[in-house]
């Protein structure tokens, strides 16, 4: 039974090139003890700072002294903690823009946060979107159809305003823009998009929106729903922006209907899944999407909304299989780093795969294949004995049974598996401790009884994590030993 070609259920696992893996869960970072809104990176040279907010403040969340206890505001008073942010190489330095909508724009230098020098010709508490195209900084103005831009290189001073009204066609405001390129880098051919609340992707190109010479549309095009400004991300020169009907390629939408898009969308091998969950939360824009480029994955953040689950969506970048990450509640990601940094409502700001449980809780991953009528859609087939093939490093305990007639039948948990004393001269116990463990790969072949009867089977694969360290065990392949039926004619 070959696992790469899906799966019907694929809950906690991450999708490798060549098989699955039980996900690393979240270790706590910091603490914002009123629910982190949003994360925010800092970058110069080799230099990174991690900055995070609540709903009135700014906290630099680097290196926390504890990361139980809230350190002390970088920055107070503020009316709103959800930040659009950017960095930005401007005059004087580098510097990281952030904008909310409500409060004056704020500029890092490295060292402490400032909103001078000022924006003119625009209330710059009205600002709630940034981002950089050709060496400008770019701005929507919030609940309205303008954007703004300063000179090159500036961080301050007068503000051109360009209005889109006569632009888009089915109203709705901005929400946001980015640099869009139909190669993998910046270069000639880069476009400055703005999409709408409503799904209208306008687009320009030019040097200088101020001069009608320098500056001119090049297509508006129909999307689906964005699902929140800060819900897409970059690959390549292309956006794949997070719509009420999947993830979608920009480019696609140059040549597709509005209707047609779900065909060109990244997520079209979970369809039914993403509209579901974008209908559990239609009413929250706080829809996060993360490019981990260290872990080649995409990590699609899911504001909960009400009693809708707690939940991440997460696509292997070279080979495009989802999974579904549960108990993740992200409200914000930033990857700084090699590390992946997500926040959440109830104040924890974790790093992403680097546990063993969920900031101290067990977590379960459940694989449950796809239906195979092995070759004989009309014969009843009675599961005799299931073989899995793993790589790992730590100890695991999976429990594997089978499923049939697409009804998935899990049996209880497993426990935890035990992992053996540390493998460290002068610390683990002689006769007790395992020379290399944790460090050699192994591959292991286990056979198991299993009992199932149905003209289609599927395996099921359960494992409980709950370990100081991440699991570190793939599943390479899974084999069955069955019996067929005859056919009564």
């Amino acid at each position: 039974m070959d696992i790469q070609g899906g799966a019907s259920i694929l809950e906690n696992f991450f999708p490798t090139t060549r098989g699955i893996r039980p996900r690393g869960g979240s270790l706590r970072h910091a603490t914002i003890t009123a629910g982190v809104k949003s994360l925010m990176v800092w970058r110069s040279g080799t230099s990174e700072r991690l900055f995070g907010t609540d709903a009135a403040k700014i906290y630099d969340i680097t290196s926390p002294a504890s990361p139980t206890i809230q350190p002390a505001a970088a920055v107070s008073g503020l009316t709103s903690g959800v930040f659009s942010s950017v960095m930005f190489a401007g005059t004087g330095g580098d510097f990281l823009v952030a904008v909310n909508g409500t409060d004056d724009r704020r500029l890092f230098n490295g060292a402490a946060w400032a909103t001078t020098p000022a924006i003119t010709g625009v209330t710059a508490s009205t600002l709630s979107h940034v981002w950089v195209f050709k060496n400008r900084l770019f701005f929507v103005q919030k609940n309205t159809m303008n954007a703004w831009c300063l000179a090159v290189d500036a961080i301050g001073g007068a503000a051109s305003q360009i209005s889109l009204s006569g632009v888009f066609k089915k109203g709705g405001s901005l929400l946001f823009g980015d640099t869009w390129s139909v190669d993998a880098g910046d270069g000639l051919d880069d476009i400055c998009v703005f999409i709408s609340t409503l799904g209208e992707v306008a687009a320009f190109s030019g040097v200088d929106p101020a001069d009608p010479a320098l500056w001119q549309q090049v297509g508006r095009y129909d999307i689906g729903r964005p699902l929140g400004p800060n819900a897409y991300f970059r690959a390549g020169g292309d956006l794949v922006i997070a719509t009420a009907d999947g993830m979608v390629p920009l480019s696609a939408a140059m040549n597709k209907d509005p209707a047609a898009l779900t065909l060109a969308a990244v997520t079209r091998a979970i369809e039914q899944e993403w509209k579901r969950q974008a209908t559990a939360r239609e009413t929250s824009t706080n829809w996060s999407a993360l490019k981990w480029v260290s872990r080649n994955m995409g990590i699609i953040g899911l504001p909960t909304v009400g009693a809708s689950e707690k939940c991440a969506l997460v696509v292997n970048l070279l080979t495009g299989a989802w999974a579904k990450y549960s108990g993740w509640d992200i409200s914000c990601q930033a990857e700084m780093g090699s590390r992946a940094f997500f926040g959440t409502p109830g104040g924890g700001v974790m790093i992403a795969e680097a546990s063993g449980t969920d900031d101290g809780a067990p977590y379960q991953c459940t694989f449950v294949g796809l239906y195979d009528h092995l070759r004989s859609p009309v014969a009843m087939k009675t599961a005799k004995m299931v073989r899995t093939s793993w790589l790992y490093r730590q100890p695991f305990a999976p429990k594997v049974s089978i499923s049939s007639d697409y009804i998935a039948k899990l049996p209880a948990y497993p426990p935890a598996a035990q992992h053996p004393s540390l493998d460290v001269w002068d610390v683990g116990l002689w006769d007790v401790a395992l020379w290399d463990a944790g460090t050699a790969q192994q591959l292991v072949t286990r056979w198991v009884s299993v009992a199932g009867q149905g003209f289609a089977l599927a395996p099921n694969i359960q494992i409980t994590c709950s370990h100081a360290g991440p699991p570190e065990a793939e599943l390479i392949s899974i084999d069955l030993l069955y019996e067929q039926g005859g056919v009564a004619v």
